[in-house]
């Protein structure tokens, strides 16, 4: 049984990968931008988008498109994306390729898929990130994030707490926290999209040798933060058939 599950698991989040890879990318410059896809789903309405004013003060940015929830009496989480951080100039570093993996416990059977988004308050947790492993919930506690571009409310907020997280659930489990839950380097993924030596290197200031496609994910990161509007660089993901809905993790919809 253990074997078929795992094999069901890796089989999903492998086609999960596969489909969002357009033909003539690479499966990084994939991650890339389904990454900034995602991004745009949560900044693009202004009801429901995570505040610009939280993204200006924010040390760094995690997306993981598609977080696959297996879980038959254990479940568990596992996706892959990538995180940026600000960089001494102020702007978003060259990204880094990410793994998300956590655990969870209770009667669950079925399976979700989620979009995930960290927003990190300060540089505590963004060097634990920078170090190769970070916690949800250990290494920075887990605030729900607010919502609305233009309310009075968001507008005034400080913004003190050391982490907020945002999902969009397409799945059976909405309303899961992800405490406990890890980030972790992908090194194999960051290898494979940075030449090894070269000028541009992950989570560094972003130069000339900066990949395209890295650099259109930052633009987005970096528009969501100063427009009104989110960016166009990448297609909104149109989740309308399964009625996705934005809401922070661990709070309410209200």
């Amino acid at each position: 049984m253990r074997r078929i599950l795992t094999a069901i698991s890796g089989f999903v989040v492998g086609g999960l990968l596969l489909a969002g890879q357009s033909h003539g990318q690479t499966t990084e410059e994939a991650r890339l931008a389904s990454a900034g896809a995602v991004f745009n789903a949560f900044t693009s309405d202004p009801a429901t988008a995570i505040p610009p004013s939280l993204l200006q003060q924010a040390q760094g940015i995690a997306i993981i498109p598609r977080v696959v929830r297996v879980g038959f009496i254990f479940g568990g989480r596992r996706g892959k994306g990538v995180v940026v951080v600000r960089t001494e100039n102020g702007e978003w570093s060259n990204p880094s390729f990410v793994t998300f993996t956590g655990g969870s416990f209770g009667a669950q059977i079925g399976g979700e898929s989620a979009d995930v988004i960290l927003v990190f308050g300060n540089q505590r947790s963004v060097r634990n990130i920078s170090e190769g492993k970070f916690t949800v919930g250990g290494d920075a506690s887990a605030t729900a994030g607010p919502v609305g571009r233009n309310s009075t409310t968001t507008r005034d907020m400080t913004f003190t707490a050391e982490l907020y997280t945002y999902v969009r659930s397409r799945g059976l489990f909405a309303g899961a926290t992800v405490e406990g839950a890890k980030l972790g380097i992908d090194d194999d993924a960051n290898r494979s999209f940075y030449s090894p030596g070269g000028e541009a290197q992950p989570l560094t200031v972003t130069t000339f040798a900066t990949p395209a496609s890295a650099r259109r994910l930052l633009t987005t990161l970096s528009n969501a933060g100063t427009s009104s509007a989110g960016s166009t660089d990448f297609a909104v993901e149109d989740d309308r058939s399964e009625e996705a809905t934005i809401y922070p993790l661990g709070g309410s919809t209200n």
